[in-house]
């Protein structure tokens, strides 16, 4: 069994965020939901003892619980599971929490991954997307050095993420960023690069109110074209594969053994216990969310309840394998052979031996493909 817990607390809200998250980082409101998270867990109607592989704190703002409430959520997790004795539990920060005390007290709290938003080392950009300032993340990443230098105790897989095509970034500048932090700092494990994407249209399906999220008039003007953005994409790829990162979804990398477990057993279909203001889980081939509205989820209102029927696992079978690593034989025999075989022609999938692959170039229009060849 996965846990993932869902932080919705910010400092700052991103100006391209579209998850449940809020502008707030009042005290009270924060211990409020610490209260209801615990009694979420508690009251739980999962099995009690249930043994727990991984645990995932997202989104990104979980450095805002003082070490306190995290502490005591840990203990509430701890009294109602087990942890097995090689739980992969991940923490994702914002620059401006990565300490020296706290990385400390995170690992002390059993925290085994730590995951920092870089996004971009171009301070213009950050200041736009409201991100903070490069001068955080310089802070944060030899804050972390300092810890392993002095203290070897300390065993944290460190994971930093980076976002292609933000407004005022260069082209090759993503590439850039990664390289001298890499060339800098030995520690570094894992690498997520994701790609900025509009993310609204008419056509999307709206399940939260953040769906609708649509980015400033101006940013079409301060973005590198497409065709430079892909190559971008290919060119931060190949560059990490040059330097040992293995390459194992569409966005992430990581040194041999450093792959985020978690995120791993979601694409193998494997259940997840969701806790939180629109946290997703995955139990007993139910698909769930809890609502994204604060009143509606101390009401324990779920927005979303959906029983995953044979077809709908198949899908998500071929579209987590095409994201991670290829096609098997077995799936894609099941596939539209007329469409494959157009794309491949096309030289949109590649065919390699008994496998097939997605070519870098055309990842933006994956779920087209999807649809045109289940």
């Amino acid at each position: 069994m996965q846990i993932y817990i869902h932080i919705p607390f910010c400092e700052q809200k991103c100006d391209y965020c579209r998850f449940a998250s809020v502008w707030n980082t009042q005290e009270f409101l924060i211990e409020k939901y610490v209260r209801y998270l615990c009694k979420e867990i508690t009251d739980s109607t999962y099995n009690k003892n249930q043994k727990i592989a991984t645990i995932y704190f997202g989104w990104w703002t979980p450095g805002v619980l003082s070490l306190k409430q995290l502490e005591r959520i840990f203990m509430t997790l701890w009294q109602k599971y087990i942890f097995l004795n090689d739980i992969e539990i991940s923490l994702e920060s914002t620059p401006d929490k990565v300490t020296v005390e706290n990385i400390q007290w995170w690992s002390k709290l059993w925290v085994t991954r730590l995951s920092m938003w870089v996004q971009t080392l171009n301070n213009k950009s950050l200041q736009v997307i409201w991100r903070g300032n490069k001068w955080d993340i310089d802070i944060a990443l030899k804050n972390i050095d300092t810890v392993f230098s002095n203290n070897s105790s300390v065993n944290l897989g460190i994971s930093l993420d980076f976002i292609i095509w933000l407004p005022h970034v260069k082209k090759w500048e993503t590439k850039k960023d990664i390289q001298h932090i890499l060339k800098k700092y030995n520690f570094v494990k894992h690498v997520s690069t994701y790609l900025l994407e509009d993310y609204y249209n008419e056509d999307k399906v709206i399940e939260t109110s953040f769906d609708k999220k649509t980015y400033p008039d101006n940013w079409d003007s301060l973005w590198v074209d497409e065709e430079e953005y892909l190559n971008e994409y290919s060119e931060v790829k190949k560059y990490l594969e040059t330097t040992w990162f293995d390459w194992y979804e569409i966005s992430n990398y990581a040194k041999t053994w450093y792959e985020c477990k978690h995120n791993q057993w979601y694409w193998n279909h494997n259940e997840i216990l969701a806790f939180w203001l629109w946290a997703y889980g995955f139990i007993d081939w139910v698909r769930y969310a809890n609502s994204e509205k604060f009143w509606e989820y101390y009401k324990w209102i779920k927005i979303h309840e959906t029983t995953l029927s044979e077809e709908d696992i198949f899908l998500e079978t071929v579209m987590f394998q095409l994201r991670t690593s290829w096609l098997v034989e077995e799936v894609y025999y099941k596939l539209n052979r007329k469409k494959l075989d157009y794309y491949i022609s096309e030289k949109f999938l590649e065919k390699k031996s008994n496998k097939i692959i997605l070519l870098d170039k055309w990842v933006l229009v994956m779920d087209y493909i999807l649809s045109e060849i289940v």
